[in-house]
């Protein structure tokens, strides 16, 4: 059996988020593994040790008892079984803590939640989870606070044509198969990308040919800007899912980096998967 592993900070959105969790939860045949990270809140100099110790001892009882409420309506909300969920209560930094818990417990999966943001992407996916996509062990979706509590139907992949694409379209139909839904590869071409073209369209071909048994289809778009072509593309196609792989010279670096466009972030309603290729 799977094992989503699904961090929580009680938050409205974190509610919502679990919903999603749950959903695939139930179709991929997965166990969740509900989280909750505690720190200690900023102390004087002047605080004795037993003190900072007291406030440590106090944030685990409050985290567990917290926990245990959002079990309950995780569970009303999901009608999953109580012997498919675990929780765990862990001191430490939310990043660091969310990947060696993951590794810690072999997890299939990580979902988060997350806020919508005005206009920089470091502020929609948040801090937090930007670390844990650059270093997860395991696959990770991000849920934003808008989306739709529904089965994925049209997941797009979209492919840079840089390392090993067979696999990455594996490790996407791995999530697509059991959800029953679509994979569309996209690769956004540069315009001003040189002597490329052909090369281009032998990957297209070669993919095709190696998932032509699948419920998958290869597009190639020539664009200016790959990311706003991606834009353009995620507006036209109107996907339930975007999957991105994460290797060190990956496009996906780009989005990280730049102040992109309304669809991504002011209206934050577009889960997104990432994988490492």
């Amino acid at each position: 059996m799977k094992t989503i592993l699904f961090p929580t900070d009680f938050s409205t959105n974190a509610i919502h988020a679990s919903q999603y969790a749950g959903m695939l939860a139930r179709r991929l045949n997965a166990k969740v593994v509900l989280l909750n990270i505690y720190s200690v809140p900023t102390v004087s100099e002047y605080q004795l040790p037993y003190e900072i110790e007291n406030f440590i001892l106090q944030n685990r009882k409050d985290a567990e008892k917290n926990l245990q409420d959002f079990t309950a309506k995780f569970i009303e909300a999901t009608s999953l079984v109580s012997d498919r969920i675990t929780q765990m209560v862990e001191y430490g930094f939310v990043g660091d803590k969310i990947n060696e818990i993951a590794k810690q417990i072999n997890a299939s999966l990580i979902v988060m939640g997350t806020k919508g943001a005005s206009n920089a992407i470091d502020k929609w996916l948040g801090t937090h989870s930007q670390k844990v996509m650059k270093n997860a062990p395991c696959p990770v979706w991000i849920v934003p606070e808008n989306a739709a509590i529904n089965y994925p139907k049209n997941i797009i992949y979209a492919a840079d044509f840089k390392e090993d694409e067979v696999i990455a379209t594996q490790k996407v139909l791995e999530f697509a198969k059991p959800l029953e839904a679509t994979c569309n590869i996209v690769h956004i071409h540069d315009y001003f990308e040189l002597n490329v073209s052909h090369a281009v369209q032998e990957m297209v071909h070669y993919l095709e040919d190696e998932f032509e048994k699948e419920d998958v289809s290869v597009h190639n778009v020539n664009r200016a800007d790959i990311i706003s072509g991606l834009e353009t593309y995620i507006r036209t196609h109107k996907p339930d899912v975007l999957a991105l792989a994460i290797h060190e010279k990956s496009f996906l670096e780009k989005i990280f980096d730049t102040s992109v466009t309304k669809h991504f972030v002011q209206e934050a309603k577009l889960p997104i998967l990432t994988f490492r290729k």
